[in-house]
């Protein structure tokens, strides 16, 4: 297959007003770190107190030092809770530090998203929403959105203290006609999302902690992964994404590792049942993203990984890959200028 066959693939997925599934990968080039990343600044800054968190806290590391990413460090091991809250503000710090230079560099002009072109050229149509589904808790969805000037949702109401709307009240209007607005649903939490002391959910677009009393409402990886899922605003937040990936009419996914329970299990019935166009980007392509391109993904798929200075295709016609020389389309601005 040539390059215009791949072209022809891609524009079949951005045609279908794709629903688009983020993760780590996708954040990366905008400076924000990869697992790999959080693993090292987790075993480099948290402090343990007292025996209980010191000794599983030593099991983690070990993992760490045996090359267990941060989820299979933390997958089966019985934490205390207070090491837990210490690795939820542990995290939050360490992608809000990154998060903190992106924001920066947006009021100064210096950043580019082509998240925020993808999304532009999507609304260039009749529809009035796009859906983003997201395992990462850092804003660049957010970010990219304010970049071409379109409105988002992610469950809060707008305001310097915002309010959890579980019931999706919250709309926004243009004149009489409702406004074009993103959904980015946020399956593990989000860097200004908090829970007050007195159990209240909120939304604070914050640069620092707040007070001990406010608890960041992201979900690190690891044992509570899929308990704290079941309260809001996860509940809700996972409802509305599932109703995205079960009614995608296309799927592009950008550095998402088909990794997460929430999110995969949707994409794979879609595609098994309706055969609906996919495309999967990433710098390196996971196994798991291997194995479901060549199993469960139908046979309207292009899968594109970076190889030397060109890149690795993955399709239906060719389920084990072929080099595509001096072509590096393996990144989302290599893919609109596929489709734009």
């Amino acid at each position: 297959m040539n390059i215009e066959g791949i072209s022809k693939l891609a524009q079949s997925c951005f045609q279908g007003r794709p629903t688009i599934i983020l993760g780590s990968g996708a954040t990366m080039p905008h400076g924000l770190p990869s697992m790999a990343a959080l693993s090292a600044y987790l075993r480099d800054n948290l402090q343990t107190e007292g025996e209980a968190e010191t000794d599983a806290w030593t099991l983690v590391r070990t993992a760490f030092s045996q090359g267990d990413h941060l989820e299979a460090a933390l997958e089966g091991k019985t934490l205390p809770d207070s090491l837990l809250q210490k690795i939820v503000r542990c995290t939050w710090q360490c992608m809000n530090e990154k998060d903190q230079e992106v924001a920066a560099s947006v009021v100064d002009g210096d950043q580019t998203f082509p998240l925020g072109q993808l999304l532009s050229g999507l609304f260039n149509s009749t529809h009035n929403e796009v859906h983003i589904v997201t395992t990462n808790y850092d804003r660049v969805a957010e970010y990219a959105c304010n970049s071409v000037g379109l409105l988002f949702q992610t469950g809060f109401a707008p305001g310097y203290i915002q309010k959890w709307e579980s019931s999706g009240r919250v709309k926004f209007r243009h004149g009489e006609k409702p406004s074009r607005v993103v959904k980015i649903w946020k399956v593990h939490g989000s860097l200004d999302w908090f829970q007050t002391k007195d159990e209240r959910i909120v939304g604070l677009p914050v640069f620092s902690l707040p007070s001990a009393d406010n608890i960041p409402l992201i979900v690190t990886p690891g044992l509570n992964k899929y308990e704290k899922t079941s309260e809001d605003p996860f509940r809700t937040t996972i409802n509305g994404a599932d109703i995205a990936l079960k009614t995608a009419s296309a799927f592009l996914c950008v550095g998402f590792g088909f990794r997460d329970k929430h999110i995969h299990p949707k994409i794979f019935e879609r595609c098994r049942e309706q055969n609906v166009p996919i495309v999967v980007l990433a710098r390196t392509l996971t196994d798991e993203a291997k194995l479901f391109l060549k199993e469960r993904a139908g046979t309207n798929y292009l899968g594109i990984e970076k190889y030397g200075h060109g890149s690795r295709i993955f399709t239906s016609a060719e389920p084990d890959g072929f080099e595509l020389e001096d072509h590096e389309i393996w990144s989302l601005p290599s893919f609109n200028n596929l489709v734009l």
